[in-house]
Parts: structure tokens; sequence; C-alpha cells
């Protein structure tokens, strides 16, 4: 079997015991593609993270300035669950701090003072007229009175794969800070998880995201020119332990993919 087929059957292999609870895309810079469920909307937890960057990333291309911007945080604006804003004194953040601190730490407050000062509406706007037909951005994170009200914010495989490929366009980031963000994610127990901490040729950029039952990685590739655009997302698995084995396992075979492209060309 050449790659192509060889990570084809590893990934079907690997995605059949969880059925309709797991989605992938895959997009390769050889022509390769996979999908698994790529289609079907899911809870996003901290995937929708990755269009309100995109959409600040548009924002500051008409406004040059956009990225230096203070935003206050008042301390009622705090919120629980991943990040360190919740901890801090209160004070004047810029942008692009808040931007790195939603991305590289997943944080929820800087999340919320991103959609405060974006508008929930205008990212949901470019996203769909940029073809994110599946994403749905209907609150803010941590709000548990906007999630009872059935206020539900989803992603799908496809569109979390689109928006890393948005991200790193022809295999380089929209900016070598921004791609830093990714590059050193704090939470990297995910795709890159079995080659994270070894010397490895691969570099890997993601974002992950969790909630119950909920568990999501989406992820850039790249060794020597060749590249790999891969969004997991799992939904509805009772056994975590057994979905973060697949999604790790899923990661590494992507891992071996780009090696072995890379020595066939």
């Amino acid at each position: 079997m050449n790659p192509d087929e060889a990570f084809t059957h590893d990934l079907s292999a690997l995605v059949k015991p969880f059925g309709h609870h797991i989605a992938v895309e895959a997009v390769g810079s050889t022509g390769f593609h996979y999908a698994h469920h790529a289609d079907v909307p899911m809870l996003s937890a901290s995937l929708i993270k990755l269009p309100i960057l995109l959409y600040a990333v548009h924002r500051s291309l008409s406004d040059s300035d956009f990225f230096d911007r203070k935003v206050r945080l008042p301390d009622e604006n705090r919120v629980g669950g991943s990040g360190v804003l919740q901890i801090l004194s209160g004070r004047d953040w810029s942008v692009r701090d808040l931007l790195a601190l939603m991305i590289n730490v997943s944080d929820n407050t800087a999340t919320n003072l991103m959609l405060d000062l974006l508008g929930i509406g205008p990212v949901q706007t470019w996203a769909r007229q940029h073809g994110f037909i599946d994403l749905r951005i209907e609150r803010k994170m941590m709000d548990t009175a906007a999630e009872n009200a059935g206020k539900k914010n989803m992603i799908s495989a496809h569109d979390a794969c689109r928006a890393i490929e948005f991200i790193f366009p022809e295999g380089q980031p929209v900016s070598e800070e921004i791609g830093n963000w990714f590059l050193h994610q704090q939470f990297r127990h995910k795709l890159p998880a079995l080659f994270d901490e070894l010397p490895d040729p691969v570099k890997v950029y993601n974002k992950t995201g969790e909630m119950d039952e909920v568990d999501h990685d989406a992820a850039f590739f790249t060794y020597q020119g060749h590249d790999l655009y891969l969004a997991v997302l799992s939904e509805g698995v009772k056994d975590r332990q057994a979905i973060l084995n697949t999604i790790q396992t899923i990661g590494l075979r992507a891992r071996d993919y780009i090696l072995k492209t890379a020595m066939q060309h």
C-alpha cells in the first residue's frame, strides 16, 4: 500500500468502533482526503475559538491597530473552566494578548471578551460567508443560563478542518506569532500526545476542545513541505479513555503518514 492507502485504512479501522460518535476530516497537501461523518455538527466546546480567531484576523486586515486595542476585564466578567484570567487581577488587556490566551491556554474569559468586542452575529456571518456551513454560535463560554435555554455552539469536523486550513494557508501560519500560539499550545494530550515530548521532526499546531462526553482536536501537521490538516471530533462516548486513546493513535498515524509521504518525494 502507498502512504495514502495505508493512512485511509488506518483511519477507517480506528473510527469504526465509535460509529457516528466520531467524526474525522483529513486533507493533505498531496491531494489526500479522508472524511467520516465530517459534515455532522457536534457540540463545539473550545473549537468555537477557531472562527473567533479567524474573524479577529479579518478585522485586523482593515484596522492595522486592532490587535493593539485595549480591552477592560471587569471582575464580574470572569468565568471558570480553562484559562488563567479568572485568577489574575483586573486590568486592560490587548486584543493580541486575549487571542493568545484564547488559543494557547483556551482561556474562556478571554474568549468571552473577544465575543463582546467582535459580536457573535458578525463572527457567525463572516463564517457563513466563508463556507463554514455547519457552524453555529449561540452563546458565550460557560454561560449555563443560555445553555439551559437550549442555546448551543456547534461545529463539524469539516468546518474545524477548514478553520485550520484558513489559519495555515499553503502550509504557513497567517503570521508567525499566531502560529506560535498553536505550536506551543498547552493542551497537547490528544493528537500530538504520543510523540510530542520526544525529539520529532514533525511539527503539530493544534487546538483542542472538551466538555462532558465531548473530546475534539484540530491540527496542522507539517514536515519538509508536506502538510496535513486534520480534525477529529467525538461526542457521546461514555469511555473517555477509549476515545482519547483513539485520538492519540490517529495523531501518531498522521505523523507516520507525513514522514512516509516525505520519504517518497
